[in-house]
């Protein structure tokens, strides 16, 4: 398995993967429209916001089924999403050229994180998501570092505009350069913890 693949499949297992078993089917994303609204309203539940979530979830599970495909149990491994994704996003140039149920988990990631509503992520949002989202995670300062790599001297008030967390977005599911700063755009992302996020169930 190669880094860009390692990559992907990391990122697939932290933010799909709630029983952590290399693959995602629909109980997986009823489990996540929970957990987003809990995190989305301060460790409540609320239904409007739960259905809200719920209603997302089904159109993007519909979308991966219908590109990426399912196993004879209905199920969605990452490996599989992994190689459709670089199939189909390597000629991507903005966020709106790539896969749909990308773009939707961009989106949740983003509106998660982002506590303030103001349209951007300062460095307390950025750790929140990595401590909420990221099992690998030990340590404060490995948060820090990571969000510091994803920084430039546009970002204003060392904030991440939403227009800026696109852009990175791409680079991470486009880029083949195993060290680029973009791969920890969804929290910190190192590649040796890839036989963590793979079971003897997953497609390998």
């Amino acid at each position: 398995m190669d880094d860009y693949t390692k990559r992907l499949v990391l990122c697939f297992s932290e933010k799909l993967d709630q029983a952590k078993v290399g693959y995602i089917e629909w109980d997986s994303f009823k489990l996540m429209a929970m957990r987003a609204t809990f995190q989305q309203c301060g460790g409540s539940h609320q239904d409007d916001v739960y259905q809200k979530y719920l209603q997302q979830s089904k159109l993007w599970w519909d979308s991966l089924v219908r590109d990426v495909g399912a196993d004879a149990h209905g199920r969605v491994h990452y490996v599989d999403m992994s190689n459709y994704v670089r199939r189909i996003s390597k000629d991507a140039k903005d966020f709106e050229q790539l896969p749909e149920f990308i773009k939707n988990l961009a989106n949740l990631v983003f509106l998660m994180n982002d506590k303030k509503a103001d349209g951007k992520w300062d460095l307390e949002e950025y750790r929140n998501g990595a401590v909420g989202w990221c099992r690998y995670v030990t340590g404060i300062n490995d948060i820090d570092a990571a969000y510091e790599t994803l920084l430039t001297a546009k970002d204003v008030d060392r904030t991440i505009s939403f227009e800026r967390y696109k852009e990175l977005v791409v680079e991470f599911f486009t880029s083949e350069d195993s060290n680029t700063p973009a791969r920890h755009i969804f929290g910190p992302l190192e590649l040796a913890n890839i036989d963590l996020a793979l079971t003897t169930s997953s497609k390998q």
